[in-house]
């Protein structure tokens, strides 16, 4: 379970928030590549179309066993999933905290 806002720090909130940004991107990128709207790969998966939405926008968690479902469900795999996260981070951190 995701730890709760008051029990981090401001740059910890700041870091959770690039990388759920970041893994979100990564599932509406593959839900696209997929070919399927967030309502098809709800009725594929056990993952309502409204928790897809937050996960697409970077509002939610989601948990390893939900991961792999959708995963599966768009023909990938969690790994596939936080690779293309991974290679976004990078972008996401440097939008929210510019050197400059």
């Amino acid at each position: 379970m995701p730890a709760s806002n008051s029990r981090l720090t401001p740059a910890q909130r700041a870091v959770r928030d690039v990388r759920r940004a970041a893994l979100g991107r990564a599932i509406r990128a593959a839900r696209r590549d997929a070919g399927m709207t967030q309502g098809e790969l709800a009725a594929a998966s056990t993952t309502s179309r409204a928790t897809i939405s937050r996960l697409e926008l970077g509002d939610g968690a989601i948990g390893s066993d939900a991961l792999w479902e959708l995963a599966s469900a768009m023909g990938t795999t969690p790994s596939a999933l936080y690779e293309r996260a991974e290679q976004d981070h990078a972008v996401l951190a440097a939008e929210q905290h510019p050197t400059n």
